[in-house]
């Protein structure tokens, strides 16, 4: 592609002519100098701990001639400089142009929130493809489509790697994509240039705040706020305490899904279902024509009833058939989101990525609904973050639970066990039973060792990932697995 096209749409100030830009070949975009190559562009990035600007040269070296920067630089008499105002967005713009701006090409579905994002978007992957629209996602767990399974490093990509992959997806017969917009995406201007045709706004409580994240939580709140001048259609909880700012702050037509307050999509008459291998729930959802429909979703709680009306809202404005909508909803999960395992009669355990107070919380209180006789609770909390979500999760667990085993999570350089005592404080005085095991393999077979008859046993805090991070590096560790084989040990006792 020419370096004219490429910078087409764009504000921008060069060292060279426009003839002299629509000479100049480019067939690579980088912004991490050691994927620098001739015929490619480098942009420059500024970053909260690495300016690329400090790289130009590594770059340079490497054959690149062609650099985007913030502001005007001393290079190499044959280097061709792009001055912008903002390179995140600049990247952003010119991965949009060098992929043929795919987003264009097929319906895409932005989810944003501070949960119920991985669940939503797999959720419109699994009913949407099954309706006959196939879909691909892009989100937590990774890039799936088709046949395909591949990892992500961030929740959102970056813009490169996210046009990169629609271009992928459209290429590959992907018609719709549902994706996580986290905002962190949001706030580095990665998804800029995505042609949303919905919004899915779930619900906000405090994360991601700190030094190398949000400064503030009216920051976090404004992030995700810019969804929505970024989509043609937004779909809203409005049962969010942040939903009237939601809408306020929107630049599209909005419908409205709830529990509580009167909406376009509102559940009524909610009853919970247990069975061995199963926890769910069955509902009617009313619309603002008053059309009640009743349906079944294969996930426990209230929450899960959130999730399921926004896969409805976006299904009807997808125009989707409602007969194949709902037999597909019936039936979806996720991996690592309440994911109930196969395990010993009378016995259910829980698989779930809950790592935070709120996310726990809302889970136990799920799981305390269906009344088991005790609830166990296995996890533990990220190393080199605030202490004080080690003391929400721990006063949550110190509250709702009967036994918490309290073990490694991602303990980075942090000593585990140091990590378990902070958590540990919060059992003071509380009535539930405390073990400290630094093993997570082996808390995982204590917890399902002391189960009984009646009992649910929840793993939580790792869900779908597969690794540990210990002193940097990511160690493989399968929870899924773990937990099953625990199960199989005790189970041939």
């Amino acid at each position: 592609m020419k370096l004219s096209e490429l910078l087409a749409g764009l504000d921008y100030i060069s060292n060279r002519s426009q003839d002299q830009l629509k000479e100049c070949e480019i067939d690579n975009i980088c912004y991490d100098s050691r994927k620098a190559s001739q015929n490619g562009i480098f942009v420059a990035i500024k970053g909260e701990t690495v300016d690329g600007h400090d790289y130009i040269d590594s770059a340079y070296q490497k054959g690149c001639r062609v650099f985007v920067v913030n502001d005007n630089m001393e290079l190499a008499e044959d280097a061709t400089m792009i001055i912008v105002d903002d390179s995140r967005n600049c990247l952003s713009h010119i991965s949009a142009n060098f992929f043929g701006n795919p987003s264009r090409d097929l319906k895409v579905i932005g989810v944003t929130g501070t949960k119920g994002k991985t669940t939503i978007t797999n959720y419109l992957r699994t009913v949407l493809t099954k309706s006959g629209l196939n879909t691909g996602v892009i989100g937590t767990n990774g890039v799936f489509y088709n046949d395909y399974a591949g990892k992500t490093i961030n929740t959102t990509p970056e813009s490169y790697e996210l046009h990169k992959t629609i271009r992928e997806m459209v290429d590959a017969g992907v018609k719709c994509l549902a994706m996580e917009v986290s905002s962190g995406g949001l706030m580095m201007e990665r998804v800029n240039h995505i042609d949303f045709d919905i919004g899915i706004y779930t619900n906000l409580s405090p994360d991601h705040i700190g030094p190398k994240e949000h400064p503030t939580f009216e920051d976090y709140r404004d992030c995700k706020s810019r969804l929505f001048s970024l989509c043609r259609h937004g779909i809203i909880n409005l049962d969010d305490d942040h939903a009237a700012y939601m809408i306020d702050k929107a630049n599209c037509d909005i419908e409205t899904f709830s529990i509580k307050a009167d909406s376009d999509y509102r559940a009524q008459d909610i009853s919970l279902t247990r069975t061995e291998t199963s926890l769910g729930v069955d509902f009617d959802y009313v619309t603002r024509d008053g059309q009640t429909t009743r349906t079944h979703i294969a996930s426990p709680g209230e929450f899960s009833v959130y999730n399921a009306l926004a896969v409805i809202a976006a299904a009807n404005y997808l125009t989707i058939d409602k007969d194949k909508m709902l037999l597909a909803l019936s039936t979806a999960q996720v991996d690592g989101r309440v994911q109930v395992l196969p395990s010993i009669l009378n016995i259910t355990v829980v698989l779930d990525y809950a790592h935070n107070g709120v996310s726990l919380e809302n889970v136990l209180e799920t799981l305390l609904k269906y009344q088991p006789k005790r609830l166990i609770c296995i996890f533990g909390s990220i190393g080199g973050r605030a202490a004080l979500r080690r003391k929400e999760l721990g006063d949550v667990a110190a509250r709702l639970c009967d036994v918490s085993i309290l073990t490694t999570d991602n303990p980075d350089d942090e000593d585990p066990m140091d990590i378990i005592n902070d958590i540990g404080e919060s059992f003071v005085d509380s009535k539930c039973q405390v073990y400290k095991i630094v093993d997570r393999p082996q808390a995982i077979l204590k917890g399902i060792e002391i189960a009984k008859p009646g009992d649910m046993v929840v793993v939580a805090g790792k869900g779908h990932e597969k690794y540990q991070i210990i002193k940097g590096q990511r160690v493989f560790y399968d929870e899924k697995a773990e937990v099953l084989k625990a199960i199989e040990i005790v189970k041939n006792r």
